[in-house]
């Protein structure tokens, strides 16, 4: 296969909305970075070392080769939410974000997109080998309890957020009307699980 090719559309979601997921990620790996425990069920995400590329730089390579649509980006972090709530044990830290991400992105391509890339493809861009991708990506659906469905209810709540997020990161001024019946009450602590200190 060769090399992957730049992208640059985002379709019906706002180009701002991905660096929102990026900024999500990068408060919950933060927030989680001195966390000394590591679960038994997501070792296999676990980098032994600090990955060279921030998490920024790697959403914005995915983003930028994926080519998967850029609901999948929703619908990713949904399930790395659900991998964490429904694992009590697991948090999302700096050393396993990277492979949990990119497994995430590939299952939500592969369940929300009627064409996608292949595992290789997926493990070219997210720098690690086929054979630990396709491991990861069955350990990461054992996680999530093979569930993979996301309601049109729980999507538009989470692109709710993320839209706030970005307005909130905008300022006032750039601050639509918005109806009380079109806001989400959810903030990070909702989003996913940290460690009790």
């Amino acid at each position: 296969m060769s090399a992957p090719t730049p992208t640059t559309g985002q379709g019906d979601i706002p180009s701002s909305l991905v660096p929102q997921i990026a900024s999500v990620l990068s408060q919950i790996t933060h927030r989680n970075r001195e966390t000394t425990h590591l679960s038994e069920k997501l070792k296999a995400f676990h980098s032994l070392e600090l990955p060279p590329i921030g998490i920024n730089d790697y959403v914005r390579r995915i983003v930028r080769y994926a080519y998967c649509s850029p609901e999948c980006f929703i619908f990713a972090l949904i399930y790395l939410d659900r991998l964490i709530t429904t694992n009590q044990d697991c948090f999302i830290t700096p050393y396993n974000v990277h492979r949990l991400l990119i497994t995430s992105v590939l299952a939500a391509a592969k369940s929300r997109d009627d064409i996608y890339y292949s595992n290789a493809y997926y493990s070219a861009i997210g720098g690690i080998p086929n054979s630990e991708i396709n491991k990861l990506e069955v350990t990461f659906l054992v996680l999530i309890k093979f569930n993979l469905f996301i309601s049109p209810e729980v999507f538009q709540q989470y692109k709710s957020y993320l839209v706030q997020r970005t307005v909130a990161a905008e300022g006032p001024s750039s601050q639509p009307a918005q109806s009380h019946s079109e806001s989400v009450d959810m903030d990070d602590d909702e989003m996913t699980a940290s460690p009790a200190s």
